[in-house]
């Protein structure tokens, strides 16, 4: 396989795309965002951008033309359309491709039929890359661990003082910052035969709701805390309730992971990690201290 230099970012900006962005930088790579609009406001200096229609073929292998890489890192709404991005990659030459994924156990078959959106891109891929010279990774670092304590994934917001069990709260679960999946990225790029055509599996610490919540109840003593405890199974039933409705959004997004991290029958902890290989290591209990005392 050719050396990778140049690295195409598709959502470069976002919540995975900034922290992956900045990484590829910082390992010298050439990076290129994809951007509907062609604005760089939002970018760091050093990253061009190429404006493209995602909804058009040969409007992305234009702007894929010498590119090595594309790291995927579009939200939940623009996930089914990889497929599109995905064919423009193996016509322009591109030697590997990183879909939007970011999540748990791939091998889970409970995990496949909750997240069914990207298990169809994942198949997609498999079978563009038997027919080409494209080559894939797929990165599986469990929940993220700073942003979904802030944003409410893993418990409700901490500044908001009040928390939502589910079925004890002490199921364990991988979870991972943004940083470390940044630098995650980057190192699959430089370790390309090592990570070709196969899942990379990755934690920062393994964590359950039960030991977050009392972390958070540590660093602020004297402070009252509303706790809800609930069953994993109201979290399926108001995922239903969505779908019934027609929607599809991070609303629903939210309610299925964690009905994933909280049902006693999913695989939530990766047994077999590359973070030897990536170079990325596991955080202390002083460094998840300060991650939570930094969501509230």
């Amino acid at each position: 396989m050719s050396t990778i230099h140049k690295v195409a970012v598709a959502g470069a900006s976002g919540n995975i795309g900034s922290p992956v962005v900045e990484q590829l930088l910082a390992a010298k790579f050439e990076v290129i965002a994809l951007s509907r609009s062609g604005d760089s406001s939002k970018l760091p200096s050093g990253v061009t951008v190429r404006k493209v229609d995602y909804d058009s073929v040969e409007s992305l292998v234009a702007a894929l033309k010498d590119v090595n890489a594309v790291v995927s890192t579009v939200g939940a709404a623009a996930v089914p359309s990889q497929t599109t991005l995905i064919d423009a990659a193996s016509i322009a030459g591109v030697k590997r491709f990183i879909p939007s994924e970011y999540g748990g156990e791939m091998e889970d078959p409970a995990y496949r039929a909750i997240f069914a959106p990207k298990v169809a891109v994942q198949d997609h891929l498999e079978k563009v890359s038997a027919e080409s010279g494209l080559t894939w990774t797929i990165v599986l670092n469990g929940p993220f661990l700073d942003r979904g304590l802030r944003s409410g994934f893993l418990l409700d917001p901490l500044n908001e003082r009040k928390a939502e069990i589910f079925d004890g709260g002490d199921k364990p679960f991988s979870s991972t910052t943004m940083a470390t999946i940044g630098k995650a990225v980057a190192s699959i790029l430089l370790h390309p035969e090592e990570t070709k055509n196969r899942y990379v599996r990755i934690h920062d610490a393994v964590v359950t709701q039960s030991k977050l919540l009392n972390i958070a109840k540590e660093l602020t003593p004297g402070t009252e805390w509303s706790v809800t405890h609930s069953k994993a199974v109201d979290l399926q039933s108001r995922a239903d309730g969505l779908i019934a409705q027609g929607i599809s959004d991070m609303r629903l997004w939210a309610l299925q992971i964690k009905y994933w991290l909280s049902a006693q029958h999913t695989k939530t902890v990766f047994k077999e990690l590359d973070n030897e290989l990536l170079g990325v290591g596991s955080i202390s209990e002083e460094e998840l201290r300060e991650i939570v005392k930094s969501a509230l």
